[in-house]
């Protein structure tokens, strides 16, 4: 926000000292540890104002010093995290990301970490706290290159942070804190008979994280997946949680995952049949906009191609696919769509899948149906005011059926 909107940067960014500040003073009994994390506290603010000023006098934020501006969020947090602990006495020390040994590289908003330097690093670092039991904590979702400047993991990058040291240090069990007890079968907002999840696989839980269950981070689950490391979701206090490991377990179906925001953009005409690379060169017209393909789906015979994308690139991919392609497509079609769709590894199963095809195919709404074999997702396109409806029917006749037995 201060980036976004650099006038008046110095009153809001004073006000959320003072947040912070205030935050310190109730939440750490010890004076000693109190005066230690605000002068901590001081210390960072002192640095957050320089880069911002520096910022406003350039009159240009690089994405390298938005990404170090972002980062104080979790700098500030975990040094006062780290003072909470010491004052209810607990030895800890906290660590920015690349001081904790996370090294990573490229675009400093969702940078690439490299998993072998990271590896040494992070046991060298943190290995030696946590023998003199010490408790390191370290900022989630900010990392750094070799060369020191930081840079971040990506939108809901904590989890990610916390599955890499999990990984690095060998770690039995990563415990995520949410404020759910544990991923749920559906939204509960949406879906009042929505229940927690007891076990769910690897594989699962990377569907349901790209798919946006939960907004965790899409790499959340990559840094264990090879590994021994089981993870936990949960809130505190709760009784119940979700195991992710390489195992899974029953049921079958695990979830039902309503997406909006989509459309189909179908090309159709003669002129696609047995061309040689047609397919390439309907994606190469989205690659060359910029436009990101969710899913693409043709029949055997050729005649026809559809392409899901988000909503707001329908019509400019429409347009392009209709001048460049005019050649060979007849006819171009935009048409609004929700995707709703069927998580378990049970899907891998014929009975199973080709029961649920079925059910979903009788549906009234439902436009197309996607689902390759041995895949543990089953997607339905359906017209976007039917989602909801749709997705209940799914989560009550399928889901809830294999649960209870």
């Amino acid at each position: 926000d201060i980036v976004e909107r650099p006038s008046g940067w110095e009153p809001r960014l004073r006000r959320i000292m003072e947040r912070y500040y205030s935050a310190a003073r109730g939440a750490v009994e010890s004076e000693r540890e109190l005066t230690n994390v605000l002068g901590e506290l001081s210390r960072l603010f002192d640095e957050l104002f320089k880069l911002v000023w520096a910022v406003k006098v350039i009159g240009e934020a690089t994405p390298n010093a938005r990404a170090a501006i972002v980062s104080f969020g979790e700098r500030l947090s975990a040094a006062l995290m780290a003072a909470v602990l010491r004052s209810s006495g607990i030895e800890s020390v906290w660590l920015g990301g690349r001081e904790a040994g996370i090294i990573a590289e490229g675009d400093p908003w969702e940078a690439t970490v490299d998993y072998s330097s990271s590896e040494e690093m992070v046991r060298e670092k943190l290995n030696p706290l946590i023998e003199r039991n010490v408790v390191p904590v370290v900022t989630g979702f900010v990392a750094g290159t070799r060369e020191g400047r930081t840079v971040l993991l990506g939108r809901g990058g904590s989890d990610y942070t916390a599955t890499l040291l999990g990984r690095f240090l060998q770690a039995d069990e990563v415990v995520l804190y949410t404020d759910v007890p544990g991923v749920m079968t559906a939204d509960p907002r949406k879906i009042r008979t929505a229940k927690v999840i007891e076990r769910l696989s690897f594989a699962e839980a990377m569907e349901l994280a790209l798919l946006g269950a939960k907004r965790m981070h899409p790499k959340t689950f990559e840094p264990v997946m090879d590994t021994d490391t089981r993870i936990k979701i949960t809130m505190p206090g709760a009784n119940q949680a979700t195991i992710v490991d390489n195992r899974g377990g029953p049921p079958p179906l695990k979830a039902v995952v309503v997406s909006d925001d989509i459309s189909l953009v179908t090309v159709t005409g003669g002129g696609l049949v047995g061309r040689i690379g047609t397919a390439a060169k309907v994606t190469g017209v989205a690659a060359k906009l910029g436009i990101n393909i969710l899913a693409i789906m043709q029949p055997i015979t050729e005649t026809r191609i559809s392409l899901v994308v988000r909503r707001h690139y329908a019509e400019k991919l429409a347009t392009a696919l209709s001048e460049e392609l005019e050649y060979i497509v007849s006819r171009v079609n935009v048409e609004e769509a929700s995707a709703v769709s069927v998580i378990g590894d049970g899907l891998r199963e014929p009975r199973i899948s080709s029961k649920l095809v079925e059910r979903a195919a009788g549906l009234g709404g439902v436009k197309s149906i996607l689902w390759a074999p041995g895949s543990p997702i089953l997607v339905t396109f359906v017209e976007p005011e039917e989602a909801w409806a749709i997705a209940e029917q799914l989560h009550e006749e399928v889901v809830s059926q294999w649960q209870t037995g």
